[in-house]
């Protein structure tokens, strides 16, 4: 599934990312690590959902992790909660 990148958010010296389904399936939204920089608004990835590899959209490999999926989100829920 392919997710775009929509919202970052700092933890403990980590980025973390919010990215959002371009397709509507669920979930809709994922949390995820990355010692990468992503681009908010523009960098799309692709996401298989069985082994988690993560791509960029041209097909390389991104290493990352997965923390969070979600169906929705409150946004003031998550500037407060980490």
């Amino acid at each position: 599934m392919r997710y775009k990148i929509i919202d970052v958010y700092q933890k403990e010296n980590i980025k973390r990312y919010i990215a959002k389904c371009l397709k509507p399936r669920s979930p809709q939204f994922i949390i995820i690590e990355s010692p990468q920089t992503l681009c908010l608004n523009l960098d799309i990835i692709d996401v298989n959902p069985k082994t988690s590899v993560t791509t960029w959209a041209t097909g390389e490999e991104i290493a990352m992790k997965i923390l969070q999926q979600f169906d929705s989100f409150d946004k003031t829920y998550l500037s407060y909660s980490h």
